[in-house]
């Protein structure tokens, strides 16, 4: 089945077609235009018929569902928490659950082969989905990813410059620069993977790790405890819960 799948976020759409595998994976600027604008730019994924939106931004909802109607000759399947789900859903406000949130964990899931997952979302902020083996989806947690950390610093000092994150972490620096790329990075890459910790334990010590996001492979890489990296992790539970209730309509 070919299907376009969208994750809009506060400041880009992250779009993408499916037949098979992702193709022509791609991103666009959540700014306020029309739904002539929005269809144009999604005619740029190719032909299909079926559609998927999770977002977490309501305005623009309206907007790319119409755009995708136009293109696909039906609506999309908008993900949300009322929805029926592949585990029962153990979260205390459902209705403040972030849509990308509930997609990631759902992909997780798919891929955790009826062991307990935790979904890690590394982006501007970092995230995590945790999936019991029961299943039931209890919640995660939601941190400062590591470019808010780094704009934080700049923003409420006088003094310190902007500066690159470190693509090697050490807790040691011999200059200003270098001593906040010490700091943010120890802190982000030390709080992930303590928080990871942590989940598993409190898991019983057994736990699938995804990683997704645009710092997901830089996290990969530094913590063991990750087991895999998906880039496409939302996207690809869009896709599933779309499908999924095409099947049930």
């Amino acid at each position: 089945m070919s299907i376009i799948a969208l994750d809009v976020g506060i400041s880009s759409v992250k779009a993408a077609r499916w037949d098979g595998a992702w193709r022509a994976v791609t991103r666009f600027p959540a700014g306020n235009v029309g739904t002539d604008v929005w269809a144009e730019r999604l005619q740029l994924l190719g032909p299909t018929a079926e559609s998927g939106i999770a977002s977490v931004v309501p305005r623009l909802t309206p907007v790319l569902s119409e755009a995708l109607r136009s293109l696909t000759g039906s609506p999309p399947h908008v993900v949300s928490a009322r929805q029926p789900l592949p585990f029962r859903l153990a979260y205390a406000t459902p209705e403040t659950l972030g849509t990308d949130r509930l997609a990631a964990a759902v992909a997780a899931h798919s891929l955790a082969e009826g062991r307990p997952v935790v979904a890690l979302d590394a982006g501007s902020a970092v995230t995590t989905e945790v999936v019991t083996d029961e299943p039931a989806y209890l919640g995660g947690a939601i941190l400062p990813g590591p470019d808010l950390l780094r704009r934080a610093l700049v923003r409420d000092t006088d003094q310190l410059p902007d500066i690159p994150w470190p693509n090697q972490v050490a807790a040691i620096g011999d200059s200003t620069r270098t001593a906040i790329q010490a700091g943010t990075g120890v802190m982000a890459l030390d709080g992930v993977h303590g928080l990871l910790r942590r989940t598993i334990d409190d898991l019983g010590g057994d736990a699938l790790v995804i990683a997704t996001g645009g710092w997901g492979p830089w996290c990969a890489e530094r913590i063991a405890l990750i087991t895999r990296v998906e880039p496409h992790l939302v996207l690809d539970g869009i896709r599933q819960l779309a499908i999924a209730s095409g099947r049930r309509g």
